[in-house]
């Protein structure tokens, strides 16, 4: 069982040791032992049964609950449990049970049974009040065993996985099947794939057990091994505080020093490379009393002496930004306005305007010439005289004495 917390640090030095390459072979229970029973259930009657034919010994020892995956939300009850040896694999969804198998509290707490795994030890009494009784962390006792091959924090998890493929170069399959829902029937995957956790830690634990006399000093039992009373660890076969510590471990030379990165090139500023849409101002040129002169506006658009440029053009409001004209000097009569003309045509004044025009050669469109501008006002003549009828085709000829 794994008493420390899978999400510690890796800051050990087994982060620089190259590791060997994935082996190709899939893991397999029925690989050792072909004749072993496969036993999955779902009834706690037939879970007290099969558990009381067990006897003592090592057993493989792993639990699967459905996962979560709502942030904040707890997690799901232990929904199988996974028990397997050299004969037997008992598959027990205890979340499909009535109530939990009275027999399995036996086998928890019996101190003959060992329980050896990587799972955690403290999940299963939050769920089932079921404390554990001579469990066996196999990272632990793989550093214990094999402190030559492991470097690095001795409290450093190592993944079942893992130790698979160095011990029995074969690969234990993980996946998108962990993550499925273990409280429903389960499917033969999912059947195959808890068989091959159980069995795994019972392999890998006799594999290291029998490295154990070779070791030099030989480790004692509370080195990698513990007790679980009200769900808090403690040490085994006695009493306080179980605390994962070898004193024997060699952690090897300290890791060395990580490479400082390279500095982050300068973002690029976005606002520079973006055309500016803000539409610019022209000043207006205001006339002579104004409290404030400005320089005369560009001349991009042809003005005169109180010509206003347009408001999308100067910006502001109307009353703000319209230019003060000097009053326009009026011509004497006979300049009136015909009758026969347009009164909604726009005439401009005859002021500077209208000399501006003669001198530049220039017309003010919808305006009249000037040369014809007092012909305009004259009284038109007298309409031509009616025509003389032809005498041939029998018409009248009329005259102005009607004669």
């Amino acid at each position: 069982m794994q008493a420390q917390s899978s999400s510690a640090p890796l800051s050990s030095a087994s982060q620089y040791i190259p590791k060997a390459p994935e082996p190709a072979t899939p893991y397999s229970w029925q690989e050792w032992h072909p004749n072993i029973q496969l036993i999955y259930i779902r009834n706690h009657r037939q879970a007290n049964e099969e558990l009381e034919r067990l006897g003592d010994g090592p057993y493989g020892f792993d639990l699967e609950w459905k996962p979560n995956f709502v942030k904040g939300r707890a997690e799901n009850r232990v929904a199988l449990v996974q028990i397997a040896n050299d004969e037997t694999i008992l598959l027990l969804q205890v979340s499909a049970m009535q109530e939990f198998p009275s027999k399995l509290y036996e086998f928890l707490a019996n101190p003959e049974n060992i329980k050896v795994g990587v799972g955690d030890a403290k999940k299963i009494y939050r769920d089932w009040n079921a404390d554990l009784k001579n469990c066996v962390d196999l990272a632990l006792l793989a550093r214990t065993v094999d402190n030559e091959r492991w470097k690095g924090k001795y409290t450093e998890p190592l993944g079942l996985a893992r130790l698979v493929a160095v011990y029995e170069d074969r690969a234990l399959a993980k996946g998108k099947i962990t993550r499925s829902n273990w409280e429903q029937l389960l499917k033969p995957p999912q059947q195959t794939y808890a068989a091959n956790d159980a069995h795994a830690g019972y392999v890998i634990y006799t594999r290291l057990m029998a490295m154990l006399p070779a070791a030099t000093p030989q480790p004692k039992a509370r080195y990698y091994s513990f007790d679980t009373t009200n769900g808090r660890l403690c040490n085994p076969f006695g009493r306080g505080q179980w605390q994962a510590s070898n004193p024997n471990y060699d952690p090897g030379p300290p890791p060395p020093p990580r490479e400082p990165k390279p500095p982050k090139p300068p973002k690029a500023n976005n606002a520079a490379m973006i055309p500016s849409t803000r539409k610019t101002k022209i000043p207006v040129v205001r006339g002579p009393g104004s409290a404030s002169p400005v320089p005369p506006a560009p001349q991009t658009t042809a003005s005169f002496p109180g010509f206003i440029l347009p408001y999308s053009q100067i910006g502001g409001s109307q009353a703000s930004r319209r230019p003060s004209v000097p009053p326009v000097q009026m011509q004497p009569w006979p300049y009136q306005v015909p009758p026969y003309a347009n009164p909604t045509q726009h005439y401009p004044q005859p002021g500077n305007a209208l000399n501006q025009v003669q001198n530049s050669n220039m017309s003010i469109p919808g305006s009249i010439q000037p040369n014809s501008l007092y012909n305009a006002y004259e009284e038109p003549p007298n309409p031509p005289p009616y025509p003389s009828a032809d005498k041939s085709r029998g018409s009248t000829r009329h005259t102005d004495n009607n004669t």
